[in-house]
């Protein structure tokens, strides 16, 4: 599919767009939706419309839900915001959903991908309590790959929150709302978009002020021998 010509790419999304929604079944029916979409958001010329709707899983995912993409694993995110936690010396190679002059080589990306199907509920992380959340606010976002952590921490107004100290470094973003940082006896005004360096070991306590608070933080912790 990737290496088909433009003429061929916009045939078979034609020819797509021109089936019966019964023709797609259960586990197809997002197709017929999907098409136009892709087609005014990226073109119908774009090759990368064909391997999403033919090989790829749909999500429509909710606030606070989480999924895990393994190394290799093909994916495109298409609307909306998201918090991603991924190494940062990650390579990423692009042969669709982008101009033909930015894309990769197909022959070294085709080489590069994991083929193993799986449902798309096989891909949702399921939300684990935290047991350094002393106040219950923190739920806990586990992949297989533990560097990889992620907490989410919700506070209404006035709420409040203690982290005990990781054992690792760690990096969270404010993602909603106003909270006041009490660490290593100092106080911090914490706002949205605001991000910060947690050192190993580190205590914190947050206080959500007026209209709530909402913190995503990724860690990394040491193995014990």
């Amino acid at each position: 599919m990737l290496l088909s010509s433009v003429q061929e790419v916009k045939k078979i999304y034609s020819a797509l767009t021109s089936l019966p929604e019964t023709a797609f079944g259960e586990e197809g029916k997002h197709i017929q939706e999907l098409c136009p979409r892709l087609a005014e958001q990226y073109d119908d010329s774009d090759p990368g419309i064909l391997v999403a709707l033919i090989t790829m899983n749909y999500l429509v995912l909710e606030a606070g839900e989480s999924l895990y993409i393994p190394a290799d694993g093909i994916h495109a995110y298409l609307a909306g915001d998201i918090i991603e936690c991924m190494a940062r010396s990650n390579n990423v190679l692009n042969t669709g959903f982008c101009p033909r002059a930015d894309r990769n080589n197909i022959e070294l990306f085709i080489s590069c991908l994991t083929f193993t199907p799986h449902s798309a509920g096989e891909s949702m992380l399921r939300p684990k309590t935290y047991p350094r959340s002393l106040k219950g606010k923190s739920i806990l976002y586990a992949p297989p790959l533990s560097e990889f952590d992620m907490l989410q921490t919700s506070l209404e107004a006035g709420e409040k929150e203690i982290l005990k100290g990781f054992e690792g470094p760690a990096v969270f973003v404010a993602t909603k709302g106003n909270a006041a940082l009490k660490a290593n006896g100092k106080v911090y005004n914490v706002r949205e978009g605001s991000v910060f360096f947690v050192a190993h070991g580190t205590e914190l306590e947050l206080e959500s002020l007026e209209g709530g608070f909402l913190m995503h933080t990724a860690f990394v912790e040491g193995g014990t021998e």
